[in-house]
């Protein structure tokens, strides 16, 4: 497996960011977050093909991207940006817009290869600390069969699984147990009722 490094740190009057949105409004409301914090070259696409094809000529420092821009919608846009033959494009820091973020599609993102992911609406400060974390971010990127991924990911994301797996387990134990205490309460009860 070769290893390449994420990302560089983000300049944001050097650096060019792509942001893929298919809301005009919220593709307005980035743009401006992204003029206001210094980025001088944004480019800005409703639908993630004209995207791909614009990268692919001038690749970006950094994307921004929904989550459910079409028409490579967000699972299939990462495995096709993170495979290697997509050479430099794999290698861009990736940040994942959701407007309803439920934890599966969260994990499924970041397995593929996402640095970082935000839920809609997004505060200025809240962009601004994660593009700014992502740039800072040591993780490297690692080739798994034909894709790129952040190195540590997946084996974090499996740890946190078999400790809600352990934990749901417990509680279940728990639950079977307190109702077996509950019965032998009972028996207990109807015992010492039918003495007196």
């Amino acid at each position: 497996m070769s290893e390449i490094k994420s990302s560089q740190p983000f300049s944001g009057s050097k650096q060019s960011v792509v942001v893929i949105e298919p809301n005009k409004q919220m593709q307005h409301l980035l743009r401006g977050m992204l003029a206001n914090f210094g980025v001088r070259a944004v480019r800005v696409f409703g639908e993630t093909e004209s995207a791909v094809t614009s990268m692919l000529s001038d690749p970006p420092a950094m994307l921004l991207l929904d989550w459910d821009a079409g028409p490579y919608m967000g699972r299939d846009f990462l495995k096709l940006i993170r495979h290697q033959k997509m050479s430099p494009l794999c290698f861009i820091p990736i940040v994942v817009m959701f407007a309803h973020a439920g934890q599966r599609a969260v994990k499924s993102a970041l397995r593929l290869g996402a640095q970082a992911a935000l839920v809609k609406p997004i505060s200025p400060n809240i962009l601004i600390e994660h593009l700014d974390w992502v740039a800072r971010d040591e993780r490297k990127l690692k080739l798994v069969g034909e894709r790129y991924v952040v190195e540590g990911v997946t084996e974090q994301l499996d740890q946190e699984s078999a400790k809600q797996n352990q934990l749901a387990k417990a509680r279940e134990y728990q639950a079977e147990q307190s109702q077996l205490m509950d019965s032998i309460q009972d028996d207990v009860d109807r015992i010492l009722s039918a003495s007196f």
